[in-house]
Order: C-alpha cells, then sequence, then structure tokens
C-alpha cells in the first residue's frame, strides 16, 4: 500500500471504507463465520441473522498546521453496524453474538493496525449499543445493534 499517504481526502476516505469493508469480510470467514451479511451499507432483504454493516464515514483534519510541503494528518471515521437476531427471549443470547462478531473484527485490525498499509493507524474509538430489546417490540426474538467508529490516521499531501 501507500503506507497511510494520500495526495486527496476522497482517496484516503475511500480506502478506509473499502479496506474496512474487506477486513471484515475476511475476518469473518477465517473465523468460520459465513452466516453474517457483510455489505456496504445496509441490504434489505437480509439473507443471515446476523449482519455487519459498513455505513458512515467522516474525515477531520488533526489540530497540527499545514507545513511548506502542504501535509496535513486527517482523523478518518468508519462508522460499522453490527446486528444480530434470534428467536429467543434470551437477551444475552444476541448480545453475546454480536460482541463475538465485534471481537473477530476488532482483533484483526489491532493484529495490523495500519490496514496492510492503508493508514498510519487505526482502532476501534466508540462502540455504543442499543441496551436491551423492549418487551413491546420483542415478538417472537430479540435483536442486539452495535455501532462501531473505527478512527484512522491519514496524511494528507500534495500532489505529485
Amino acid at each position: 500500500m501507500n503506507g497511510g499517504w494520500y495526495t486527496s481526502v476522497g482517496q484516503a476516505v475511500d480506502a478506509v471504507k473499502k479496506k474496512i469493508y474487506d477486513v471484515a469480510r475476511t475476518a469473518l470467514a477465517e473465523a468460520g463465520e459465513d452466516e453474517v451479511d457483510v455489505s456496504m451499507g445496509y441490504i434489505w432483504p437480509a439473507q443471515w441473522f446476523d449482519a455487519v454493516a459498513v455505513t458512515a464515514v467522516r474525515e477531520t483534519p488533526t489540530d497540527g498546521t499545514i507545513g511548506m510541503q502542504r501535509r496535513q494528518h486527517v482523523d478518518i471515521r468508519q462508522d460499522v453496524a453490527i446486528t444480530t437476531f434470534r428467536v429467543t427471549a434470551d437477551e444475552g443470547e444476541v448480545h453475546d453474538r454480536a460482541y463475538k462478531i465485534l471481537d473477530i473484527i476488532d482483533t484483526v485490525i489491532r493484529t495490523d493496525a495500519t490496514l496492510d498499509g492503508t493508514v498510519l493507524w487505526c482502532y476501534a474509538d466508540d462502540v455504543a449499543s442499543d441496551g436491551i430489546t423492549a418487551e413491546s417490540e420483542a415478538g417472537w426474538g430479540r435483536i442486539c445493534a452495535l455501532s462501531v467508529t473505527f478512527t484512522a490516521r491519514a496524511m494528507i499531501t500534495r500532489p505529485v
């Protein structure tokens, strides 16, 4: 890869989004998790009860100034939604499953925090859950939805 250096914000954001998608697909496949939908954005209808959706992405420059070389560090925040559903009354079953999927993806990213040279570094920065399935919404089962944000650092430099 390019060591996390890009000539435009568009290149950097696109590379991070695609790489996190690829990492999620590969990590789950290597873990034998072949009944998980992994997609760019949300898909419907879903094929499986478990899903990983690579969703919103945003970029912000860091606090440093741009020097004579016109280089600037940027933080790229990539959101990933993990949802699990089971026909069960056991809330713990869906939560355990969602966090297992997150653990598989996060472990691979932490093992190679540069995403194979795509960025300078990348880590899970924020994880949120909706809590529990309300009894009035439970219907035939339980669902767990995790919202995970991976933050990556890249360098934007002038075009050559």
